[in-house]
């Protein structure tokens, strides 16, 4: 399997922590206190700014 490139990581980084969040949200609300575990939505976002993040080309 190929590493890809900066932008497809980027990309797949960030696809991965909509979906992450998506799918919390849905279960806070479902099962959950939102207004109690509202910091495990902070999970995704440290995903995302992880992916964000500058990456050199090797």
């Amino acid at each position: 399997m190929t590493r890809g490139t900066a932008g497809e990581r980027r990309t797949l980084g960030l696809w991965t922590a909509g979906w992450l969040l998506l799918f919390l949200v849905a279960g806070l609300l479902w099962v959950g206190d939102l207004s109690l575990e509202w910091p495990v939505l902070l999970v995704p976002v440290a995903w995302a700014l992880v992916a964000l993040r500058p990456r050199q080309e090797r």
